[in-house]
């Protein structure tokens, strides 16, 4: 995912982040689960993604929270979509 830095809190806040990384998890997870496997359970895959992003920015503790929402929106949307399920489901 190509991540802005310098403006990745408005995007956080904005929603630029989550559709975009949803967009391409749905890609992704796609191919996943075409592939006969499973896909990840949606809190461990969005952990594994915050913690990634939180190496490369220094953010609040506020935004970080914000960040793994997002996250966790995004994966669980994605998941959702390629599985047929209601999100959160």
């Amino acid at each position: 995912m190509n991540i802005d830095y310098n403006n990745i809190e408005e995007d956080i806040f904005n929603g630029t982040f989550r559709q975009n990384l949803q967009d391409e998890l749905t890609i992704g997870f796609r191919q996943i689960h075409e592939s006969g496997e499973r896909l990840p359970l949606a809190s461990y895959y969005a952990a594994q993604i915050a913690e990634i992003v939180n190496r490369d920015v220094a953010l609040s503790d506020d935004v970080k929270y914000d960040l793994y929402q997002e996250i966790l929106a995004a994966v669980e949307h994605a998941r959702a979509e390629v599985l047929g399920e209601e999100p959160g489901a």
